[in-house]
This record gives C-alpha cells, structure tokens and sequence, in this order.
C-alpha cells in the first residue's frame, strides 16, 4: 500500500557537530523537527551532496502522490518507484510513536553520536522517499516499521543500485521517550531529544497504512 500525505514524520539532523558535514559545500543549519514535503539534504547516486524536496511523486502521477517512504518489500515491484535513482538521507535520528490507550507518545531512535544512513529514491521531477522494512525486533515495541540503515562503507553499493536492505546496524538502534512537541513540525531545537519519563502500557498494534506512520 502507498501512503499519501501522513500526518507525522520527523527527524533530526545537526551539522554543528559535524565537521565532514561543514565541508559539503551546501549551507545547512542543525534541525531537531525535520517535517515532510520540506528540503532535505541527501547524496545523489553519484554521491553528491544535494537538497531535495522530502516528497516524493512519479512524474505520470496526476494528482502528485506525495509520498515520503517506499517499502523495500515491493520497491522492485511498485509502478510508483518504476526508474526511481537511488539516493541516501543523513541523519542523527528519527521520531517514531508509540500508541497505547493513552494516546501516542513520541520516541526518538539514535545509534548515540553517529551519523545514520538512510537508504533512499529519488526522481528529478519531484523529490525524494526514504526506504523502510520491517522494524527490528528491539523497536517493534514502538512501531512495525522502520527507516533501511546503511552501513557507511555500503553507501556507495546501494547508489549503484543493489539491494541492501538488511544491516546489524538496526540491532544497535536505542530509543526513549520524547516530549509531545516535536508533533507540531513548527517547533524546533535541541530540547526535542531531551529524553522523558514514560512506561508503555503494551505493544502497539497499529494498522498497516494508518495516517500517522512515519516510517510505513
């Protein structure tokens, strides 16, 4: 199934602190919130540092589809990622919700201070989608699915078009609990990812597609 438009989707990425970022030669600025349909930096298949929308649509589609993500499970098969070039997102981490009778409670999912790579696509007449699969059996208390990480040294292999959609990175995943305002893609700053007090009442069995899922 493609997800249209969902209503959450977050994630971070700072350059401050990075200085193989500093010298990509494209002005960027620390963002805490990054929402959809907004700018991303990503590399291009020839691993070129460019800003692109995160919104992603095959040039036949009318109305656009506005897509953020791809299923590695069909992405050979799907007519939407038909001739997509391949692409990777730079990130700290992502947000992902954790529902419970309660409601939906934010987590923010890192690998401490390292720089994740997302496997992702990309056309020249929209923008770009971020990859996903299944979520590792350490995240699937919070959510089913999950952004396809790549290791650094495999960044260049899924440029060139080959399949890399499992890595031992996503065992090493952590994730906690974060406030209600990184819901509001408005808001923004380091407090964001300041962890919060929360103790899940149970596993989250959301519906496949359900409006809301960042990484469907």
């Amino acid at each position: 199934m493609l997800q249209t438009r969902p209503m959450c989707g977050r994630y971070v990425l700072t350059v401050n602190n990075r200085p193989e970022l500093k010298t990509l030669g494209i002005e960027v600025r620390d963002r805490f919130n990054i929402a959809p349909q907004t700018e991303v930096l990503v590399l291009d298949e020839t691993e070129t540092p460019v800003l692109k929308p995160w919104d992603y649509s095959p040039s036949w589609a009318d109305p656009a589809m506005h897509l953020i993500n791809a299923r590695s499970e069909t992405l050979r098969q799907k007519p939407a990622f038909r001739g997509a070039k391949r692409c990777v997102f730079l990130a700290d981490g992502w947000y992902e919700w954790h529902r419970d009778h309660r409601g939906k409670t934010p987590y923010y999912h890192h690998l401490g201070q390292e720089l994740l790579y997302f496997a992702g696509i990309y056309n020249e007449t929209s923008g770009c989608a971020i990859v996903t699969r299944e979520a590792h059996d350490n995240l699937q208390f919070v959510h089913h699915r999950q952004p396809v990480l790549l290791e650094s040294r495999a960044v260049p292999h899924w440029l060139e078009g080959h399949d890399l959609f499992a890595s031992a990175i996503s065992h090493q995943v952590e994730c906690y609990p974060v406030s209600q305002a990184v819901n509001s893609p408005g808001n923004d700053g380091p407090s964001l990812i300041d962890p919060r007090q929360y103790q899940p009442t149970s596993s989250p069995t959301p519906a496949l597609g359900e409006s809301g899922d960042l990484f469907d």
